[in-house]
């Protein structure tokens, strides 16, 4: 029996390295496929693009999401996409059935969002003390890069924001769910035989690698949340439904605040004021309503 133990856990740990070097082998080939066509296009070297963000002025704007595009192909999706392809033991399940899970996923939008804005606001008086002050040094540092970087990427246009849906929104949800729920997750639960504790870890680590040190509960909250989700409905076209819808909102409202619709007081109401009420009041209902994914059964209704 122990052996057995031993074996499973070895071969858990095989797939984790296996992810991991997958990753990094299809990663840097993307980001060097990136860099050649941002110097066919834009006659750009390397040298010229990392200054450029290393200055954050961010004038070549196009070369760089162009490099945000590979990069999200290459870190998440295309990797993701190879491992499932070579380990037949770990599948993902994408049917969805609207009459049974289009309300759910409608309140649980409504969740995600309101008790994320929640936590958003109580990590605003947080401090990160457990955190090394090296690694807070550095997660700040990222998130303001980042920040910076998705603000010079929002413009006025049409066809700009069809490409930001795309870059912000689509690509992440399929990627890092793929990569997160759909692989890591499991891995993590047959590993540490809990499911809880795999979905915990994994939350962690999709927190911390977002580099958003302000953010950083409600990522966490919004992967835990996810992560029940996918484990009680084993349906990964849920989480990457609400991921979508997430990022989407995000998105809209930056666009918003550029287009000069909205106003970043305005916006700072409307997640205190109605978004988080909203969260909090539908999460209640849900749980009186016992409105839950059970193992592919859903509880009906009345």
């Amino acid at each position: 029996m122990k052996k057995n133990i031993s074996l499973s856990a070895r071969s858990n740990i095989s797939l984790f390295f296996l992810l991991i070097g997958i990753t990094l082998i299809v990663k840097i080939l993307f980001n060097m496929i990136a860099i050649g066509f941002i110097q066919k296009i834009w006659d750009l070297n390397s040298l010229e693009i990392y200054n450029d963000l290393q200055s954050h002025k961010f004038k070549f704007i196009y070369a760089h999401k162009a490099l945000a595009f590979f990069d999200q192909l290459g870190t998440f999706l295309i990797p993701s996409t190879l491992f499932l392809l070579i380990i037949k033991s770990i599948s993902v399940n994408y049917s969805i059935q609207i009459k049974k899970d289009g309300l759910k996923i409608f309140l649980y939008f409504f969740i995600l969002l309101g008790i994320a804005q929640l936590l958003l606001l109580i990590s605003s008086i947080i401090e990160y003390d457990f955190l090394p002050q090296s690694v807070q040094d550095f997660l700040i540092n990222q998130q303001e890069f980042n920040t910076k970087l998705q603000q010079g990427f929002i413009s006025k246009g049409i066809s700009s924001f069809i490409f930001n849906i795309l870059l912000l929104a689509i690509i992440p949800a399929i990627g890092e769910e793929l990569f997160f729920r759909g692989i890591l997750q499991k891995i993590c639960i047959r590993l540490f035989k809990n499911n809880s504790a795999g979905i915990i870890i994994t939350s962690f680590v999709f927190g911390l690698l977002h580099f958003q040190i302000e953010n950083l509960l409600s990522i966490i909250f919004a992967s835990i949340l996810l992560g029940y989700i996918y484990e009680y409905s084993e349906n990964l076209l849920l989480t990457i439904l609400l991921h979508f819808g997430f990022n989407s909102f995000s998105l809209f409202c930056m666009q918003g605040i550029e287009s000069g619709y909205l106003s970043e007081r305005e916006l700072d109401l409307l997640g205190n004021y109605i978004i988080v009420p909203l969260g909090i009041v539908v999460s209640l209902y849900v749980i009186f309503r016992k409105i839950f994914w059970v193992k592919n059964l859903l509880l009906p209704i009345d």
